[in-house]
């Protein structure tokens, strides 16, 4: 009777034991993956927002402001769904925050006229900036237009904008096999 509870305090100790080495694996596991996700999200987001020499690709700040101008609400919602990771963007204030404590991402509606979209950049490894998605009507005087152009990627099949200044590079996997839509 004494032996039956001795193995069965020795079971419960090997249990408790193994589970607390499961659980420090996994710990190291889940660091390692939020990592990886944190590095990609900000290599998606220098991409799209910087050149091949690190350079913010729409030109210079009016105001300390970054202005992009596109044709329609949609485009800009688009582009904008890009910024946050949320391709079901729903037009709406949010803050995308990064894995990994990269940093985050505050989009929020124009705050007059013309201006579609408000998005505020604060991610290591990139300048911090804010960028207003504007009408193209509401670009005047000396204000640059900076073109989008539409790619599709032949890795993972998505589609795309980008600035035509920025990396060619897929927005969604990463991979430089795209092609420019007509």
């Amino acid at each position: 009777m004494k032996t039956n509870k001795f193995f069965l305090l020795v079971a419960t100790v090997m249990v408790c034991v193994s589970s607390a080495f499961i659980s420090c694996n996994n710990d190291d596991d889940n660091k390692n993956n939020s990592k990886e996700l944190g590095d990609k999200a900000v290599e998606t987001l220098r991409t799209r927002l910087l050149d091949e020499n690190g350079n913010v690709v729409f030109g210079e700040p009016i105001n300390g402001v970054y202005e992009m101008a596109l044709e329609n609400e949609a485009d800009a919602k688009e582009v904008v769904a890009q910024y946050v990771n949320n391709e079901k963007y729903n037009g709406e204030a949010t803050t995308y925050n990064l894995p990994d404590e990269r940093g985050k991402v505050r989009v929020e509606k124009g705050a007059e006229e013309g201006i579609y979209y408000s998005v505020e950049f604060n991610v290591k490894g990139i300048p911090s900036m804010t960028l207003q998605v504007v009408d193209l009507n509401y670009m005047e005087g000396e204000n640059k237009y900076y073109p989008f152009t539409t790619y599709t990627c032949n890795s993972c099949t998505k589609t795309f904008k980008l600035p035509n200044m920025a990396v060619k590079k897929c927005t969604f996997c990463g991979s430089t096999d795209v092609k420019k839509e007509n």
